[in-house]
């Protein structure tokens, strides 16, 4: 394309000193019109160019209405420029403004019939060139501006309280009005004080008083859904909160009275854009919001309702990322910031603050926080209260989100130093090799954070980086509080143990060896023995053992022999060193003999105090048979439920006793019919486990409900307190013929053993919701060969802190609390891996997909997701690049409300796809994901989300992959290196993502073969007719 650069030079008839202009003077502009290379548009080729004036740059008015006639009266001089004199003076009194009506006047700043105060004003200049591409009608605009100074003294003064750049995050090409107007000094020039929508009595109900001056019409169209009028929320005559008034659509009317509904709109900053609303398993009851997202509650939310609790979760959830707007648009980066950008805190109105804040009513009084503001006739006491910054009702303070404010989060932050432990002489890892890991834990100030400080820590491994499986799921690494041993009897409780300086690195328990008196035990470290508590309900015992203190508090149902708690210590270092765990469900160990006999694992070494060990002390009805072949790694069995009558959801079960593939399991869900067609399954019923099966299991196989019995460690067995192998069963505690079963931590490997005895299993393990909906067509090689390549280990964690209503930081508490007034929030970890070898590679290669993550923030600021749980692109693909990663499932979530998504990949190359294309997807209305935060499920629907970059929307791929990624340009192979594996269609996986017709995926179906070859390379690929850069080009 040719391109339009417009410039406008200068502006000539002046009569005023030093060329400023007086009321009277006939102006004419002098610009120029070229293409990029350099040679200039001949102005008749323009099929629109205008110009305009509007002034002063302090409150834009209308000065000179949008002339039209500049392609025809322009006249081009020698030089190539052209001049363009008006027809008409400048006035002396202002235009009044757009669609002009009794519902502003001169208190909302419209001067209209005012005589012209002095100041600078701006002229404006637009040129659209129509064309076509392919038979499809198209259109390039430029416009520019110039400021020019009113009176005869001053000086240019130009309006710059949001710059391009700073929709250009964004908005890439920002654009309005059939793509005529693509820049914020031009649209100021319209968007005047006092200008409304356009009036259709007919349309939308009219629309009336809605005003589109700008700095109102921007700020609720970024604020959209949270609107106090778009969620039913007003003011009662008192100034308390009404939360039962009628919602009212934030809707504008647009060209050819379409109607623009902004009401579904958010604003993409985080944390604020991304917030759960969370409901228990029914959906019907309110729990809260996950994550970051809300500003602090105000003072009386504990009293409020649910329904009503929730409605102030979502009022606070709107936009108050200012600096996105009217800050530096890329932080350390090459831009600058607006030269006025600070006006938003030091000229805060009724107009510009009520534009968020609708449920303000002016003429009487608004509460809030136990604060009341009187009526507000007028601007002129605003900063009476609302100052500039440093005061809890100043302009800047009032929308910094505590998340942001570093006095309160001091921030978090993982950096890893070393991946050790690979056995191969060049120091890669190889089959059965344990992964460790050296890393750091600091603040943002660079000082050592305590790991038992802090909330969660969390821990994966994945790889090959050019089609990512999970060696292992992600795993809870430290202990941030005692765990209870099982079984454990007493109701007592334990506080968070404090961690000393000087406190040895080691496993303690706290072991009852009656209801009133308990010993102290280290890994590492000698007993302390012979401690006691009161045997009445609230008596407490103070703990102090190798630099750990604590308190027992004894509950109303006493503690016995052989309760237990336990607490893996690690003290605070500058570096940490830890051999990643791994846990296993449901180990058979073998059969006892009654007498004392040592039971190895078949994973080494157990850790002390993370087993659960059983005993399968009964059979529990008829056993039942499977009624059809199972496969390892399936995370159900088939047979007829009907069979086995006493079966449900918790139970226990063994599959082919007594042989040698004999395994156990716990069931999560039971489905006797299709969860979405609702056909009967027959005998064919699906009872799903708590882990995926360790072998195969074939038609016929035998089935029955068991009682596990759990055993305690130093009653019925003992275990090592370091370097386990197994347990030892003490004589008499365990009947002969009775198999032994166990739950345990053990070392993450590459490859896991089933039992005792097992060859080594070096193949992949299921990811997150995974199921043979998404199979190796997909990338799912789950139960497949480990692949030489680049692996990558990653790790997040979360610290939480608590304000209160004013802001101020308290006692940590729970973000789950809906009884208080105080709110918890989260500091996340920034992204935090590290590639290492596995195999006979030599080369690190790592995933190439994006420039960066700073493509994501460029719209999202500081991109959160899990409510809020998770920080940055890098943490995102440590799970979700992994093809076989799916959807919340049902059996995860048994009885809940969320609906099944069954084959919902959550493979970031599709799921991305799909959340940006949102809207404008096919089947957008039917899209529905199952979100999570911390074991809450909630549905996820993307039909109202816009992607915003202009023009095209989410055909602009280089928005996100970046100007120097070519990633995008064609998907790479991700087939495994076993060709017997079924080939990956990479196709499918991006390009049927946002395609999601039905005829679009037909026409994906017939381009692929019956064994899964695509065809797609042949028209799509690079330098191809069709190729995936020229089909996604947007003009």
């Amino acid at each position: 394309l040719p391109g339009i650069e417009l410039a406008v030079l200068s502006l000539s008839g002046a009569t005023g000193p030093g060329s400023r202009v007086r009321v009277g003077d006939t102006l004419a502009v002098r610009f120029t019109a070229r293409k990029t290379d350099g040679t200039d548009w001949d102005i008749g080729e323009f099929d629109f160019a205008s110009t305009l004036v509007s002034g002063p740059t302090f409150n834009y008015q209308r000065v000179v209405a949008e002339q039209t006639d500049v392609a025809g009266a322009a006249v081009q001089n020698t030089d190539g420029s052209y001049t363009y004199t008006f027809a008409a003076p400048i006035p002396s009194t202002y235009l009044a403004p757009l669609n002009d009506s009794a519902d502003f006047g001169a208190v909302d700043g419209e001067l209209a019939g005012e005589a012209l105060l002095d100041g600078t004003y701006t002229v404006g200049l637009c040129v659209g060139w129509s064309y076509t591409v392919d038979g499809e009608a198209k259109r390039d605009a430029a416009n520019a501006t110039f400021d020019f100074v009113v009176g005869d003294t001053g000086t240019v003064d130009r309006r710059e309280v949001v710059k391009q750049d700073n929709c250009a995050r964004c908005h890439a090409d920002l654009r309005a009005h059939d793509g005529l107007r693509k820049g914020v000094a031009v649209c100021l020039l319209c968007h005047t004080a006092g200008a409304e929508d356009h009036i259709a009595p007919a349309v939308a109900g009219g629309t009336p008083g809605a005003s589109i001056d700008f700095k109102v019409m921007v700020h609720r169209i970024h604020a959209g859904e949270h609107l106090p009028s778009v969620m039913g929320v007003a003011t009662n005559l008192d100034g308390t909160r009404n939360y039962a008034a009628t919602p009212t659509p934030y809707q504008l009317v647009g060209a050819d009275d379409a109607v623009l509904d902004f009401s579904g709109v958010g604003f993409p900053i985080m944390p604020s854009a991304y917030v759960s609303y969370l409901f228990d398993s029914t959906g019907t009851t309110y729990l809260g919001t996950g994550g970051n997202g809300p500003m602090p509650r105000d003072t009386g939310y504990s009293a409020l309702s649910l329904t009503n609790k929730r409605i102030e979760d979502k009022l606070r959830s709107g936009p108050v990322a200012c600096a996105k707007c009217h800050g530096d648009p890329d932080d350390a980066g090459p831009l600058t910031a607006p030269a006025q950008g600070d006006l938003y805190k030091t000229q805060p109105g009724r107009l510009s603050c009520g534009a968020c804040h609708d449920d303000v009513h002016w003429g009487q009084p608004y509460t809030a926080n136990l604060q009341t503001m009187p009526a507000q006739a007028t601007n002129a006491d605003c900063t009476l209260c609302h100052a500039a910054s440093g005061a809890g009702l100043a302009v800047e303070d009032a929308h910094v989100h505590p998340y942001s404010n570093p006095s309160l989060n001091t921030g978090v932050n993982i950096t890893f130093d070393s991946v050790g432990s690979g056995s191969a002489p060049s120091g890669n890892h190889v089959a059965g090799d344990p992964i460790v890991v050296d890393f750091s834990v600091t603040d943002d100030a660079g000082q050592n954070r305590q790991i038992h400080q802090l909330t969660r820590f969390q821990m994966v491994v994945s790889g090959p980086t050019s089609n990512p499986q999970w060696v292992l799921p992600n795993v809870n690494t430290h202990d941030f509080a005692f765990r209870k041993s099982s079984p454990f009897t007493g109701n007592g409780t334990i506080t968070t143990p404090v961690v000393g300086g000087a406190a040895a690195a080691q496993t303690i328990a706290v072991a009852f060896t009656s209801s009133t008196a308990f010993d102290v035990l280290g890994s590492v470290t000698a007993a302390q023995v012979g401690n006691a508590i009161g045997g009445s309900s609230g008596s407490t015992a103070s703990v102090s053992y190798q630099g750990v203190t604590c308190t027992i508090t004894q509950g109303t149902t006493a503690f016995v022999n052989g309760d237990r708690w336990y607490f893996e210590v690690v003290p605070t270092a500058a570096t940490y060193n830890l051999t990643i765990p791994r846990d296993l469900l449901f180990e058979s160990l073998g059969a006892a003999t009654g007498a004392a006999q040592n039971l190895p694992a078949g994973n080494q070494p157990v850790y002390w105090g993370r087993e659960v060990v059983y005993e399968r002390t009964a059979l529990v009805g008829a056993a039942g048979a499977l009624t059809d072949d199972n496969v390892a790694m399936s995370r159900y069995v088939v047979t007829d439920a009907g069979a086995l009558a006493t079966l449900a959801v918790g139970d226990r079960l063994v599959i082919d006793a007594g042989t040698s593939v004999e395994e156990y399991g716990q069931v999560v869900r039971i489905e006797t019919s299709d969860p979405v067609s609702g056909a009967d399954f027959g005998a064919s019923d699906k009872v799903y486990l708590s882990q995926q099966l360790r072998y195969d299991h074939d038609l016929g196989a035998t089935l029955q409900e068991v009682t596990l019995t759990t055993r305690r460690q130093e009653i019925d067995y003992t275990l090592a307190a370091t370097g386990a192998t197994g347990i030892d069963l003490i004589a008499g505690r365990f009947t002969a013929g009775n198999p032994v079963v166990m739950s345990y931590r053990t070392h993450a490997r590459f490859g896991w053993y089933r039992a005792p005895g097992d060859t080594l299993q070096a193949v992949y393990t299921p990811s997150t919701g995974d199921s043979e909906d998404v199979d190796a067509s997909w990338g799912d090689w789950t139960g497949l060969p480990l692949v030489d390549g680049t692996y990558t280990v990653g790790a997040w964690t979360h610290k939480d802190f608590t304000v209160t209503p004013l802001g101020l930081p308290t006692t940590t508490g729970s973000s789950s609390n809906l009884a208080t007034d105080n709110t918890t929030y989260r500091m996340i970890s920034p992204p935090a891996s590290a590639n290492f070898l596995f195999g006979s590679v030599a080369v690190v290669e790592p995933r190439q997909l994006i420039d960066s993550g700073a493509a994501c923030n460029a719209c999202h600021g500081d991109l959160q997701a899990h409510g809020n749980g998770r920080r940055g692109y890098e943490t995102c693909v440590l799970c979700h690049a992994s093809p076989g990663v799916e959807d919340a499932p049902l059996y995860s979530f048994n009885g809940w409300y969320i609906g099944a998504t069954r084959g919902v990949t959550m493979d970031f190359r599709t799921l991305l796809h799909k959340v940006h294309m949102g809207a404008e997807l096919a089947n957008a209305s039917t899209y529905t994901v199952n979100g999570i935060f911390l074991g809450v499920a909630y549905p996820v629907q993307v039909d109202e989300i816009g992607f915003p970059t202009q023009p095209g929307g989410a055909a602009n791929c280089a928005t996100c992959h970046g100007s120097s990624s070519t990633a995008w340009l064609q998907p790479a192979p991700r087939d495994h290196t076993d060709t017997t594996v079924e080939n990956v269609r990479e196709w499918r996986a991006v390009c049927a993502a946002c395609h999601d017709s039905d005829a679009a995926q037909a026409h994906v179906a017939s381009q692929t073969t019956g064994v899964g070859d695509e065809a797609c390379e042949v028209c799509h690929g690079i330098g191809r007719e069709w190729n995936v850069e020229k089909v996604h080009k947007r003009y």
